[in-house]
């Protein structure tokens, strides 16, 4: 009964838009947040199962600096992917115009059933030093990133998913931008959707589609949110040390609050429109569940920058939802993306409903959703 009502407190502190971000944080993950949000400082330690090294004996030859380390770090995490990670490790260690011994990989596995530990062990491309750590459950993508970074060598942090696949120059291309913009700490571009059968599923489409026409309400246009997409995105190590990492209290848009991080601290990245391959696929349970969760963070972001993120009534969502369904109705038929056939629009239109639907109430949601306890939590990597 006092959990119960607590949480209809909480709901009410919410309603009002009286709710602080630490008093958030502290319900919903039995912890206070660091004030000065450096989230490498957290200790991780007692998450990690193991850390194994594969192909060391490689990783150990000279690698390419002059203090003996590598230049980048690539870092994925992971959780339940196996085959879909084999094809991004594929794609990683293909890299062009850059020798393979200036790169690690560090694989950050949230707590997989699926045997991937021995799918890297048997990876054949042998020539790449591999660094697989595994974490005891799955605490998000966020915090598997912190911990990659936290058993990094590399100057450079290169950030993908495992339902992901960078192009042959994506290593190259990221040096090259960063060298051309020494006043930068970062570089980030953006995915584009894949698929290995040829067409893509429905809300996977008009997931793309939304993202490409309709930007997140941010009141701040002076950078870019997507230069810190941490599906295509590079840094150097010493400046994400000093912004103090990703915070891994937003479940699924810790993206959005990593450049606002950035801006406040002085510093700057650049976007580039250099698209990675998406892989992934949704049913509608997932896209419901994913669209709540990006309106928990949301809130979250509001919460902590209201000087830049709205807090967002339902009315704005559903003004939103109606310039949605206008540009479904006007828009030109798109090859990849929206068809413009009947059960296009009528499914898009519905969609706009139902995710500007999940985005205003995420916020009324979270408080009943235990899986967001970080102990507990069981978002997708």
């Amino acid at each position: 009964m006092y959990n119960f009502l607590k949480t209809l407190r909480v709901i009410c502190h919410i309603e009002q838009d009286s709710v602080s971000y630490r008093e958030l944080i502290e319900f919903l993950y039995k912890e206070t947040p660091p004030y000065d949000h450096n989230f490498l400082n957290y200790n991780y330690a007692p998450h990690i199962g193991k850390i194994s090294r594969f192909n060391a004996n490689q990783a150990t030859k000279p690698l390419r600096q002059a203090q003996g380390k590598p230049l980048f770090s690539v870092i994925i995490p992971t959780h339940n992917r196996r085959e879909l990670l084999a094809g991004t490790l594929q794609a990683a260690v293909s890299q062009k115009n850059i020798p393979s011994n200036t790169f690690e990989i560090i694989i950050v596995d949230n707590g997989s059933t699926d045997k991937t530990e021995e799918m890297i062990a048997n990876f054949q491309k042998n020539r790449i030093g591999i660094v697989y750590i595994k974490l005891k459950k799955n605490y998000g993508a966020d915090f598997a990133r912190n911990v990659g970074v936290l058993h990094s060598q590399g100057s450079l942090l290169a950030f993908t998913d495992d339902d992901c696949l960078v192009p042959p120059d994506w290593l190259s291309w990221f040096k090259r931008v960063l060298d051309k913009n020494p006043e930068v700490i970062g570089v980030g571009g953006w995915k584009e959707p894949y698929s290995g059968n040829g067409d893509l599923d429905f809300y996977h489409r008009f997931a793309f589609w939304t993202h490409k026409f309709f930007p997140s309400p941010s009141k701040n246009t002076s950078y870019s949110i997507r230069s810190g997409y941490t599906a295509n995105f590079c840094c150097h190590k010493e400046s994400f040390k000093k912004i103090g990492g990703f915070n891994f209290y937003f479940q699924h848009i810790g993206f959005y609050d990593f450049p606002v991080r950035v801006h406040k601290s002085g510093l700057s990245l650049i976007y580039e429109p250099r698209m990675v391959k998406h892989r992934a696929s949704f049913s509608f349970k997932d896209y419901f569940r994913k669209s709540l969760i990006i309106g928990t963070d949301l809130y979250l972001l509001h919460l902590l920058y209201p000087n830049i993120w709205k807090n967002i009534s339902f009315l704005y969502f559903m003004k939103r939802a109606g310039k949605e369904i206008r540009a479904i109705l006007s828009n030109p038929k798109d090859q990849l993306l929206f068809r413009k056939s009947l059960s296009d629009i009528i499914g898009f239109s519905f969609l706009a409903i139902i995710s500007n639907l999940c985005y205003w109430f995420g916020r009324y949601w979270i408080p009943f959703e235990g899986t967001f306890h970080i102990s507990n939590a069981s978002v997708d990597a």
